[in-house]
């Protein structure tokens, strides 16, 4: 059984080639190309890795730029995640793809000070403790 994707296979990605949670992706570059078919200029992103680029809007451009830094020369090498999303276009309601920030690493919890030794070097006994 043939899926309608691989029956008309897209370069770009579309929200249904992404997994409910998404996926993290690495940009590569950000360039300008010919789609649809009164071949209007728009800005596509491409990702180290990937064949399929993603179109870009103006609502993804912005989520990119809080985080990645208005200077989209800037943005190749750095980690977004794609994840499936509804929007209202016409009317009515239609799959998109949402841009996210990679969450931050968790920060280490700093290891547990050990009380100073005494005179003795012993690290566990207090003066108090022998009497």
């Amino acid at each position: 059984m043939v899926t309608r994707n691989e029956a008309f296979p897209s370069k770009y990605l579309k929200a249904s080639d992404l997994p409910a949670r998404g996926k993290v992706f690495k940009i590569a570059k950000l360039q300008i190309e010919r789609v649809g078919l009164d071949q209007e200029e728009k800005y596509a992103l491409f990702f180290k890795g990937e064949d399929k680029a993603l179109i870009l809007n103006v609502t993804n451009w912005d989520a990119i730029a809080e985080f990645c830094g208005a200077d989209s020369d800037t943005w190749a090498g750095k980690d977004i995640v794609l994840y499936p999303d509804k929007t209202t276009f016409g009317g009515k309601t239609v799959d998109c793809i949402r841009v996210r920030r990679t969450k931050p690493p968790q920060a280490r919890q700093p290891e547990p000070e050990e009380p100073p030794p005494d005179e003795d070097g012993d690290p566990g006994f207090q003066a108090e403790d022998a009497a």
